[in-house]
C-alpha cells in the first residue's frame, strides 16, 4: 500500500538572490558580489523538498501568466509534483534576497500572484485535502486562506503542519487545530511578545506557544531546535556545517520532517532527520537548489 499524499497549499516566488559583504548603511548605496534568480517562495520550496525526499507532493497555488510563472509551474511539474494552479493577470511572486557572508540571508517578498490564492480556491479544490495525510502551510498566501486551508483539512482528517512565516496574527482556534505549530526565533518572538535568543531561555518559553498549538517547534539555525509537545520539551541539537547560504533552510526542515512523519517516524526522530536535511541544505547556494535528495541524504555522513 502507498503512502498518503502530502498536500502544500501555499506561495510561489522567483527568488533575485545579491551576493554581498554586508548590508548597506542608510543612504549608502553598496556593489554587490552577484546575482542570481532562483525559484523559491516558501509553499514551492517545502513542496520540492518533500518531492526530492520521495514524497507523493500535491500543490495548490497561483502563479502570473508572465515567464516566470511559465517557468514555476514547470520548475514544480519537472519534481514530479501534481500541480493545481490558478493562473493569473499579477506578476508571479518575487523574493529579493541579500546573501551576506557567512550565509546569513535578508528578504523581502512581493506577493503579487500569491494574493490570488483565495479562500474560494481552497473551496473549489477541497477535493486535495481527500488522501492527504498531512497539510503543510506558510504565511505567504492571505491569512483567511490558511484558515480555510484548515477547515478543509479538519473536515478531511488530514494534520496541518503550519510554518508560521512570515509572522503575523492567528486566531488561536485555528492554531490549535493545527497538529503542529513550526515557528523561528523571530516568529516565536510575535507570539510570545519578547524575544529569547538562547537555547536555555528558549526551553521554558516554548511551553507558552502550547497556548498556541499543543505541539510546537522553534528552530533556531545553528543552535539547533527544540520539540514541545504534551509529553514535554525536546532540545534537539544542530548538525554542525559550513553553510555557504541558508536560504531555504527552514523550508528545508519543515518538509523533512513532515516527510518523515509520513513515513512513520515519531516526533523527535522526524526532528533529528529534519535538522540534519536542512544542514546539508545550507551547504550550497539557493533555497530549491540546495535541498538534497534521499540518495544525497543516505551517502552523507553529515
Amino acid at each position: 500500500m502507498s503512502r498518503p499524499d502530502l498536500l502544500v497549499v501555499g506561495s510561489i516566488n522567483v527568488d533575485l538572490l545579491l551576493f554581498q559583504d554586508r548590508l548597506p548603511a542608510r543612504g549608502e548605496t553598496l556593489l554587490a558580489n552577484g546575482l542570481r534568480e532562483e525559484f523559491g517562495g516558501k509553499g514551492a520550496n517545502q513542496a520540492v523538498q518533500a518531492a526530492r525526499l520521495g514524497q507523493a507532493v500535491r500543490f495548490l497555488g497561483a502563479v502570473g501568466t508572465d515567464e516566470r510563472g511559465r517557468g514555476s509551474e514547470q520548475n514544480l511539474l519537472a519534481h514530479g509534483i501534481d500541480c493545481h494552479l490558478a493562473k493569473v493577470d499579477l506578476p508571479t511572486g518575487l523574493g529579493v534576497v541579500n546573501v551576506l557572508a557567512g550565509g546569513e540571508v535578508h528578504a523581502t517578498i512581493l506577493r503579487g500572484a500569491n494574493e490570488a490564492v483565495t479562500p474560494a480556491l481552497v473551496r473549489a479544490n477541497a477535493g486535495l485535502f481527500e488522501g492527504a495525510s498531512l497539510v503543510m502551510l506558510q504565511n505567504e498566501i492571505p491569512p483567511e486562506s490558511n484558515a480555510e486551508a484548515i477547515r478543509c483539512a479538519t473536515s478531511a482528517g488530514a494534520r496541518v503542519v503550519y510554518n508560521a512565516a512570515p509572522a503575523r496574527d492567528v486566531d488561536r482556534s485555528l492554531t490549535r487545530a493545527c497538529a503542529y505549530l513550526v515557528v523561528n526565533e523571530e516568529e516565536a518572538a510575535h507570539f510570545l511578545g519578547r524575544r529569547v535568543d538562547d537555547v536555555a531561555g528558549m526551553a521554558v518559553a516554548i511551553t507558552e506557544l502550547q497556548d498556541v498549538c499543543p505541539r510546537v517547534v522553534v528552530t533556531m539555525g545553528s543552535a539547533g531546535s527544540i520539540l514541545a509537545t504534551p509529553d514535554g520539551v525536546t532540545p534537539i541539537p544542530a548538525h554542525p556545517v559550513r553553510a555557504v547560504d541558508t536560504t531555504g533552510a527552514g523550508d528545508s526542515w519543515v518538509a523533512a520532517f513532515t516527510a518523515a512523519l509520513n513515513d512513520g517516524s515519531g516526533e523527535v526522530g522526524a526532528a533529528r532527520i529534519a535538522s540534519r536535511i536542512a544542514a546539508m541544505a545550507t551547504r550550497a547556494v539557493g533555497a530549491q537548489t540546495s535541498m538534497p535528495r534521499s540518495e544525497d541524504v543516505q551517502a552523507d555522513p553529515v
